[in-house]
């Protein structure tokens, strides 16, 4: 059962992640003789206190809470009011520090009832999450100039549904710093979420433009420890301009990744979308009811095919799908509503089948004969072609590029693939490329596991040669994709 915390999505935070924030905003504000501080969602009243003892004088700090126990519980705090901070209005504060409730749309009470409200408040950036919304509406209650600092769920940095709010971001703020906060700092209190810190200076309207596009941010990636705050390894920190952001396709905000990696994504024209045709295909709505175990049907029932939904790390390349469903996929489009059909020119085509679920990304052949989920499917009339692609996508490249530029959430649809730039390779090496991917391939049809790391390796070099990726570059993808948990 969750706690009323929980319920309303708040996180209480670590000490020495608030201590850091703190001294980030004291850093912003130390100029003011009277700053006027918030923290919109006190909680468990940290943030606060963690001002106080570094000297903050408690008449420049305010506090909300839509909790009337958390405000209860704060009373000694000069300032403290109980508020719905989505409803305040004027603040006019030099600082905003804090961690808001983390609740998507589809889990957040506040947000189903609210909605209409939300969605005139909010529209320009959409109403899919609670912290995406107090990040908004703390900008418009900051001065010109003024400092936010919070700690939030990191899903905004690449997810297609935060497209909007990273162009808010943008057009208003100089981001000063985003910091990719250790994996488990949250388990303490048994959630599994990776977030991001935060620290954006206010910085509105259009002759600001050029100074927010050459604003030289500090991107921090992913942390072992909070004390890496303060020191963090020199590996893992980068600057760059903010217009990388703005030039970036559907502005991903992408952590330390090398800017010839970043050159390759935004100077290469041709996108994987345009050399290969697919995307999703069957979502039955009710797997129970339609798909079946091979040990279910008789072995000579012709009408049963094989089902390709989802594989996982162990089956890139080439598996033995576990899953049955009936060749006749237009009857049930017609008498139910839920199973829903896409794509169906390509159904029973050899093709490309794509991991969409986890943290590992993986690419298999899918036979002829076969039909497909709602995961990304690739397909091509040139075999070889076909080949060559199903090797890309295995590639150390193009696992990076998907989960360090496009999403480093646990979800990869057929868009993000799609937009892997793509260079057309010499003709003989192409050859040779779609030559290993079908040894692979039928290696493991032979052999479920068969080692092919030395023939991936192989293909990793070839890949490499082709988009011009240098040895050191190199080292920065192997070791990212090689350390996926603790990296994304």
């Amino acid at each position: 059962m969750l706690t009323a915390k929980r319920a309303l999505g708040q996180y209480s935070t670590p000490l020495r992640t608030v201590d850091y924030m703190v001294r980030k905003v004291i850093e912003k504000i130390r100029h003011l003789k009277s700053p006027k501080i918030l923290d919109p969602a006190v909680g468990d009243g940290v943030f606060v206190e963690r001002l106080m003892a570094s000297g903050v004088n408690p008449a420049f700090i305010h506090a909300f809470d839509i909790d009337p126990d958390a405000v209860q519980a704060n009373a000694h705090i000069p300032n403290i009011r109980h508020q719905d901070f989505l409803t305040a209005q004027g603040g006019e504060f030099d600082a905003i520090i804090g961690n808001p409730p983390y609740k998507s749309k589809r889990e957040s009470r506040y947000i189903k009832e609210n909605k209409a409200r939300l969605e005139r408040q909010f529209g320009e950036i959409g109403i899919r999450n609670l912290y995406a919304m107090f990040v908004h509406h703390a900008l418009s209650n900051l001065k010109e100039g003024g400092t936010l600092c919070f700690i939030v769920q990191d899903s905004f940095l690449t997810n297609v549904y935060y497209q909007d709010f990273r162009r808010f971001i943008l057009d208003h703020c100089l981001i000063d710093e985003i910091v990719l906060a250790p994996r488990k700092l949250f388990h303490h209190t048994d959630a599994d979420v990776r977030t991001a810190i935060i620290t954006l200076t206010k910085c509105t309207g259009p002759e600001n433009r050029e100074k927010r596009s050459a604003h030289v941010m500090t991107l921090i990636d992913r942390l072992q420890e909070e004390d890496d705050y303060f020191h963090p390894p020199q590996d893992k920190v980068q600057k760059l301009e903010q217009r990388y952001f703005e030039r970036m396709e559907k502005h991903n905000f992408f952590i330390n990744v090398p800017v010839p990696i970043i050159d390759i994504i935004l100077k290469t024209p041709l996108k994987l979308g345009h050399v290969v045709d697919g995307g999703t295909g069957i979502s039955t709505g009710n797997d129970a009811k339609f798909l079946r175990k091979p040990s279910g049907i008789a072995e000579e029932d012709p009408d049963w095919v094989p089902f390709y939904k989802n594989g996982g790390t162990k089956d890139a390349w080439f598996y033995e799908t576990p899953y049955r469903i009936h060749r006749d996929w237009e009857t049930p489009g017609r008498q139910y509503k839920d199973f829903m059909t896409r794509n169906a020119q390509h159904y029973f085509k050899e093709g490309i089948t794509c991991s969409s679920m986890g943290v590992e990304f993986s690419a298999s052949y899918m036979p002829a004969g076969c039909l497909f989920g709602v995961n990304a499917n690739f397909f091509s009339d040139d075999r070889e072609h076909l080949f060559y692609v199903l090797a890309l996508l295995n590639s150390t490249l193009a696992k990076y590029i998907i989960r360090a530029v496009f999403n480093r959430t646990n979800m990869v649809t057929a868009g993000y693939i799609k937009r892997i730039p793509y260079i057309e390779p010499a003709s003989e090496l192409k050859t040779r490329i779609a030559g290993i991917a079908r040894t692979i391939v039928a290696s493991k049809k032979a052999n479920p596991h068969f080692d092919y790391r030395p023939l991936q390796c192989e293909i990793d070099a070839l890949i490499y040669e082709i988009y011009g990726v240098d040895p050191a570059d190199r080292r920065i993808l192997e070791q990212f994709c090689g350390n996926l948990y603790e990296a994304v």
